[in-house]
């Protein structure tokens, strides 16, 4: 098994990161201090230039001792400088892969590609920061392959691709214009230079009493119903331009894709990014809609799995976050088989309603506690302070009841579903094989009036808790019994 380094281009990318990380610190000591005689300053910069030095010496260092090998089975990765480590980590252990193409990979014809799995601490995942899209393509084969071939797949891609068989994808969706349109105006970025530019001119106008400056025509100019809504217009195209260019730039050459094991999801213009997850992997589905989405039909799907994928995990597991509800119902059948949305869902007995508007508001209380002690301080008028608050709680009940509207779940032969929400909506689905733990609580108030709140956990990063509160005890028992049924569900891979 032959060992070889990272892409020398991993130094200058490193390099680059810690660059843009000091840099604040270097303008402050070297530009805007420039020929200051400040003890202090001077040994900010000293500090800044050694740390620096001592970081390149490191980055060297690290390259030069580093190494990888990739054969049929696993990644064996080889590094430290001072202490010599040797890692193993098999292929059948990932369970998700990233790749992503920034601007400045492009510049210089590179990727990146990251093995995520499900453990935690070093064994979390494998990263290759910058390799070249033949190298990315045969690690992706091999791990792609695992357990199919014995044999070690050769080094260059040309050789691995002449092997390997044709894998039919399935396309399920691109992005049309007219969902571009739909998803810049979702996201209401067109109302960002309205804001802004409301918000300069009343600065403008603050400092310099613009409407004092001008007069006679230009006020009436200025003042004139006609203009102002001109001038709102162009605004608002403009502003939609802009949004539609950012949301282009996003999700423009949006694709989600599967084949018999994988799903595949590839986006980004100028940023390009990819992500795959093995079908088996998928812990649940989250399917959410915000106040927006609603009022227009669309929802975002998430594929919930084991593997963490760091800061942008919401981002890069998540189906095009402006799916028409049906499209992304069938999709989700289209890709997991053996997934299945239910269309009919149980609602909450009523009496779980009573016990949600009795339940104690205790932020109300507080609310009201410090209003009723500094009303004299705070309001120049009397009953000003006792409006806040029984308003406060009128928002508090409207909340909880919408709450209680929009709870529904469904508990059929192999899968849960649960949604949940107050002007937006989230929906999760796993299969019970999936589930690694449940459990049924009951409060004092719960245990007066028959109710019970029922809990699940799946495997992710992090830990996802489930859980749906107030359903009748006999129901919560009919739960217990159903995941009882897992063991004959599981088999050991």
């Amino acid at each position: 098994m032959k060992f070889k380094r990272y892409h020398p281009l991993t130094i200058l990318f490193d390099l680059y990161g810690f660059v843009k990380n000091v840099a604040i610190f270097a303008v402050m000591l070297f530009v805007f201090n420039y020929g200051s005689d400040s003890t202090l300053v001077r040994i900010g910069r000293w500090a800044l230039l050694a740390g620096a030095l001592l970081t390149l010496i490191s980055m060297l260092m690290k390259w030069f001792s580093t190494r990888y090998a990739a054969d049929g089975q696993a990644f064996h990765l080889q590094g430290g400088i001072f202490q010599k480590t040797e890692r193993t980590i098999y292929y059948e252990k990932v369970q998700n892969v990233q790749r992503r193409t920034s601007f400045s990979h492009k510049l210089f014809r590179m990727t990146s590609v990251s093995f995520q799995t499900g453990a935690t601490g070093v064994d979390a995942k494998v990263e290759f920061k910058v390799v070249t899209q033949q190298e990315a393509e045969r690690l992706e084969m091999l791990v792609k392959e695992a357990g199919t071939e014995s044999v070690e797949i050769p080094d260059t891609a040309a050789e691995s691709e002449t092997d390997k068989s044709e894998v039919k994808r399935v396309i399920h969706f691109t992005p049309t214009r007219r969902d571009i349109v739909k998803a810049s105006f979702t996201s209401l970025s067109f109302l960002f230079l309205i804001v802004i530019a409301a918000s300069l001119f009343s600065k403008i106008n603050a400092l310099f009493d613009v409407e004092e400056a001008v007069e006679g025509w230009v006020v009436s100019l200025l003042t004139s119903g006609w203009v102002i809504a001109g001038i709102a217009t162009v605004l608002i195209i403009i502003s939609f331009v802009i949004g539609y260019i950012r949301t282009f730039v996003t999700y423009g050459k949006y694709e989600i894709a599967s084949d018999e094991t994988r799903i595949y999801i590839a986006k980004g213009v100028l940023d390009e990014s990819a992500f795959s997850i093995l079908k088996k992997r998928v812990q649940g589905i989250e399917i959410s809609q915000s106040f927006m989405k609603r009022l227009l039909g669309l929802a975002e799907v998430k594929l919930i799995s084991a593997g963490s994928l760091g800061s942008d995990d919401d981002e890069v597991s998540t189906l095009y976050p402006f799916l028409p509800v049906k499209r992304a119902y069938s999709m989700i059948e289209e890709m997991l088989p053996n997934y299945e949305v239910s269309s009919e869902m149980k609602r909450l007995p009523r009496k779980s309603f009573v016990v949600r508007i009795v339940k104690p508001y205790w932020f109300w209380l507080i609310v009201t506690a410090a209003l009723t002690y500094f009303r004299n301080d705070l309001f120049s008028k009397p009953n000003l302070w006792w409006i806040i608050s029984i308003s406060l709680l009128a928002v508090l009940m409207l909340a909880r009841i919408a709450n209680y509207w929009n709870t529904s779940y469904a508990i059929t032969a192999r899968f849960i579903q649960v949604s949940e929400g107050t002007l937006g909506k989230t929906t999760y689905l796993t299969r019970r094989d999936k589930i690694v733990e449940v459990s049924v609580t009951r409060t004092k108030l719960q245990q007066w009036t028959g109710l019970a709140t029922i809990g699940l956990v799946n495997r992710a990063q992090p830990v996802r808790h489930e859980r749906l509160p107030d359903v009748t005890v006999e129901e919560a028992t009919r739960f217990y019994r159903w995941y009882a049924l897992r063991g004959e569900e599981v088999r050991v891979e």
